[in-house]
């Protein structure tokens, strides 16, 4: 089997002044190649199949449908399938490479093979939806613990609903209703009746002048099904987010704005600054001994710096540092690096913009740990 560094389809690219490799699929079968939000790895452990986010945006424009296409470095082949279109974000089972998506109301899964056909999984509950499209389903769809349901955040105008729907096609339970903007759902990587979440504040307060980072609020929550939800953190905090789980269930990461990467224990609130800096998303490893982060000028014209953070050393080196996008090329929506780690970290797979364009890229995890040690 081919690894990105012996694919046809990838193309080696050296920061000139870390000496940090990436490899970067530059085959290319749609204008705007990304991958997919920071914690939806979208490699399969083994490191045969690789989804990527395809986008054709029309000229002047950020905005298009996701439509799907699949990496298979066992054959060195690189295919879009155009019946796979996501209406939210989609995940990738790490173990076997199918993709479940969203697409309004149902939830379908296909396998990665050729000629796979995709198939219709589960839908949402038809009295809670009211004949209403979601503004979203799911920011972060993935498996419980026991693989046996996928969980959703789903929004309808007021309304949001978080649970989960079994992917034996039984009815979606909802754990609780909301009439405030929570997202980013995920379900505890050990218990399959735990999911984190978050309160997306800011958009509360959208068409408000407002300073998110002098307005402290309780960003982190969890919820246990049958239980009501509760902040993670003893009191609130100033402007935090993207957080995930830790592999061991015990702990939260989150990234505090302008004070760095936290890891926060669930049963007892407490957090402690393991990266101190102004970054915006992060990533940890399987043991949390390394982490990834990008850093940014500026949101909406972001600047592709990617860095790992060996935390056993606290060295660092820059994976790649490269300005905003030039206005007049191919943009896409919420065009960030959100570097993770990915294939049993392996890999940290990133979207960068160093042949000024959208592309994505894959960092061998083994020579930034060289680097750092």
């Amino acid at each position: 089997m081919h690894t990105p560094a012996t694919s046809r389809l990838f193309t080696p690219w050296t920061n000139p002044v870390s000496g940090a490799q990436s490899f970067i699929l530059t085959e290319r079968l749609a204008p705007v190649q990304k991958h997919f939000y920071y914690t939806n790895r979208s490699m399969t452990r083994d490191g045969q199949w690789l989804w990527v986010i395809c986008m054709f945006p029309p000229k002047g424009g950020t905005n298009s449908v996701y439509i799907m296409g699949v990496v298979d470095l066992a054959r060195d082949e690189f295919r879009v399938r155009l019946d796979i279109q996501p209406s939210h974000t989609p995940f990738v089972d790490e173990e076997n490479g199918d993709i479940y998506w969203f697409n309004n109301l149902d939830l379908w899964a296909c396998g990665p093979q050729p000629g796979a056909e995709p198939r219709k999984v589960n839908s949402f509950l038809a009295e809670q939806a009211k004949r209403r499209a979601p503004l979203r389903m799911a920011t972060h769809p993935n498996f419980t613990a026991n693989r046996k349901s996928i969980n959703f955040d789903a929004i309808f105008g007021e309304e949001m609903f978080l649970g989960d729907m079994p992917i034996d096609g039984g009815p979606a339970r909802v754990w609780q209703t909301f009439n405030r903007y929570y997202d980013h759902a995920l379900t505890s990587p050990t218990e399959p009746g735990v999911m984190m979440f978050a309160h997306e504040f800011w958009q509360e307060h959208i068409d408000e002048p407002f300073e998110p980072e002098a307005r402290p609020y309780h960003r982190l929550w969890i919820i246990r099904r049958g239980e009501t939800a509760r902040p993670i953190l003893p009191a609130p905090v100033s402007h935090s987010g993207h957080e995930w789980w830790d592999a061991d269930g015990k702990h939260v990461w989150y990234v505090h704005y302008g004070v760095g990467v936290k890891r926060v224990d669930v049963a007892t609130g407490r957090d402690e600054n393991l990266w101190p800096g102004h970054l915006a998303h992060a990533h940890s490893s399987c043991d949390g001994s390394l982490l990834v982060a990008d850093a940014m000028g500026h949101p909406h014209a972001p600047d592709c710096r990617v860095i790992f953070r060996n935390l056993r050393t606290g060295k660092e080196v820059e994976i790649v540092n490269h300005p905003p996008l030039d206005r007049r090329l191919t943009q896409c929506g919420h065009l960030h690096p959100h570097p993770q780690f990915c294939c049993d970290d392996r890999y940290i797979c990133y979207t960068t913009t160093v042949h000024n364009r959208v592309d994505l890229a894959l960092a061998p995890v083994d020579e930034l740990r060289k680097k750092t040690s």
